[in-house]
């Protein structure tokens, strides 16, 4: 039975926008970036297989930009491992991302989450006085 083009198109457009969007058209968190004005900026680099630095302490707790700067090839993540849906991704040299945080006193330990990244030393922690 052959379906006439119309109708054919009328059934498959939308069909095919929804496979897209399923597809990874784009990230998608439920993170909540904190309103108001950060307080400071923590910069971590990322590299092959490292964040530097890997202990960093800031002096109080509060939201903070987070940067994450690309210094080498390849993808890199950074989450907090209490923060949920927090995630910076990097690219390629070069290539940042940022966002704000609202981190609380303790000790918060970030990971980057592409396979094998983590157990190969990108981890570290990061202390709020």
């Amino acid at each position: 039975m052959r379906v006439p083009l119309r109708v054919g198109a009328v059934v498959l457009v939308p069909l095919c926008a929804w496979v897209l969007g399923a597809c990874g058209g784009g990230k998608r968190s439920s993170y909540k970036q904190p309103a108001g004005a950060a307080i400071g900026t923590i910069t971590i680099q990322a590299g092959n297989l490292f964040f530097k630095p890997d202990k960093l302490t800031v002096d109080r707790p509060g939201i903070y930009d987070v940067e994450l700067k690309n210094t080498q090839s390849g993808a890199h993540t950074l989450v907090f491992d209490d923060v949920k849906g927090f995630e910076l991704e990097v690219t390629g040299d070069g290539s940042t991302d940022a966002k704000k945080v609202d981190l609380t006193a303790g000790t918060h330990k970030f990971h980057c989450t592409i396979p094998g990244h983590a157990a190969a030393g990108m981890k570290g922690t990061l202390t709020v006085r």
